[in-house]
Formats: structure tokens, C-alpha cells, sequence
């Protein structure tokens, strides 16, 4: 019985180690990226104002052929973002649209 409750113990403290490591580990890689949304109205005060960033367009072709894109968007279909970060710069604030 003492053996078994034992066991019990330590596997519940082995649970408890693994899911506080897991969200230490989600917190520190959510501070790393910064990712946070951006009203509409705060992205046209941004480009108003001639803060230096880059907008990146992922939509894909034919939205942005129906909608057009706003003017200065690199455009990136979100289907090849991944393969396509390597060639964006990582030293000016990313927003993506």
C-alpha cells in the first residue's frame, strides 16, 4: 500500500515538473515572438505616419486580385510563408494581413 502510494506520489509530482515546464516554455516563446493583433484603425495611423515596418499581405491570388492590396504589401500567400521566412527580415516590426 505505502509502496503503491509512493508511486502515485511521484507520478503526480512528474506530471505536475512536465505541464509547468510545458507553459513556462509557451510563455517564454509568446514573449520571443510578440505576436499581438492590430486594430484597423491603429494600422492606418501607422502607415499615416510614416513608421518604418513591413506589411506583408498572406492572402492568397485571387483575394487579392478581388480586393486589391494596400500599397507598399509584400505579398505572401500564407500557404508559402513558412517555406518564404527565411527571406524576411527579422530586425523591423512584422504585420501581417
Amino acid at each position: 500500500m505505502a509502496r503503491r502510494l509512493a508511486v502515485i506520489v511521484v507520478a503526480t509530482f512528474i506530471i505536475a515538473l512536465t505541464l509547468a515546464t510545458r507553459a513556462a516554455a509557451e510563455e517564454a516563446l509568446a514573449q520571443e515572438n510578440k505576436t499581438e493583433r492590430m486594430a484597423i484603425s491603429e494600422l492606418k495611423k501607422k502607415l499615416d505616419s510614416g513608421e518604418e515596418f513591413l506589411l506583408i499581405d498572406v492572402r492568397e491570388d485571387w483575394e487579392l486580385d478581388e480586393d486589391g492590396a494596400i500599397p507598399g504589401a509584400i505579398h505572401i500567400p500564407v500557404a508559402e510563408l513558412d517555406k518564404r521566412m527565411k527571406d524576411i527580415p527579422k530586425d523591423v516590426e512584422l504585420v501581417f494581413y
